[in-house]
């Protein structure tokens, strides 16, 4: 099978697009288990911006709740590409490394970005901590290593 190496913008786009959907699928179906509309999850990630009242909107606050998911997934997955071409390490050992890597955005959210936005602290407790946990290993973290490994091996195959 012949693979076309991607350009850097190229991999970002299909890494942000496949990391971020995972992630956000991951919940609507979770959640949705628990009786929660799937837009639930959207005006959850929207109340970062405009608080608790991003839980009365509808669907142009659920929009802009995907909207601001992609954003924070694009920007998540370009940090690691970006990295990764700085730290080869992250490439060669993407297995162990990405995960860590997602454990890292968990917390980096959870406890820096939830506290700063309009929806202020968020309690934690530890079945949330596992979910949240393993969620960004095996939706966040290990999809972006896998990718940018995978685009950083089919560059180099192609002599890029």
């Amino acid at each position: 099978m012949i693979r076309l190496p991607l350009t850097p913008a190229q991999t970002i786009l299909a890494g942000g697009l496949i990391m971020g959907s995972l992630d956000i699928l991951k919940n609507m179906v979770f959640l949705s288990f628990q009786g929660r509309p799937v837009t639930w999850v959207l005006h959850a990630v929207a109340s970062g911006a405009l608080g608790r009242k991003a839980f009365d909107g509808g669907l142009p606050v659920a929009a802009l709740g995907l909207a601001f998911h992609f954003l924070i997934a694009f920007t998540v997955f370009t940090i690691y590409y970006v990295a990764s071409r700085r730290l080869p390490i992250l490439i060669s050992h993407a297995y162990l490394l990405s995960p860590i890597y997602g454990v890292a955005v968990f917390a980096f959210m959870r406890f820096v970005v939830f506290p700063l936005s309009a929806i202020g602290r968020v309690p934690t407790p530890l079945p949330v901590l596992i979910d949240g946990v393993l969620t960004h290993i095996f939706c966040v973290g290990l999809p972006t290593g896998i990718i940018v490994r995978e685009a950083a091996r089919n560059s180099s195959i192609q002599g890029l």
